[in-house]
């Protein structure tokens, strides 16, 4: 059931980056997709589980992410 309290609006637009609790199931990851899909067919997301930090350059190369 959904608690009507915690809803929100989500105006999701094409290039989003959502995060989603760390604890969300990959199931709850899919229904959102898919809810998204109906009311945004065209945006193309990123749906990630928390949380989220911003890393520099060198952290990222450090990590094995380069940068192009």
């Amino acid at each position: 059931m959904i608690d009507l309290e915690e809803v929100r609006a989500l105006r999701v637009q094409d290039g989003d980056l959502l995060v989603v609790p760390e604890n969300t199931e990959t199931e709850g990851m899919h229904d959102l997709i898919e809810a998204l899909r109906h009311v945004q067919p065209d945006a193309r997301v990123i749906i990630i589980r928390g949380p989220v930090e911003h890393l520099d350059m060198a952290t990222m190369n450090q990590l094995g992410w380069y940068r192009a």
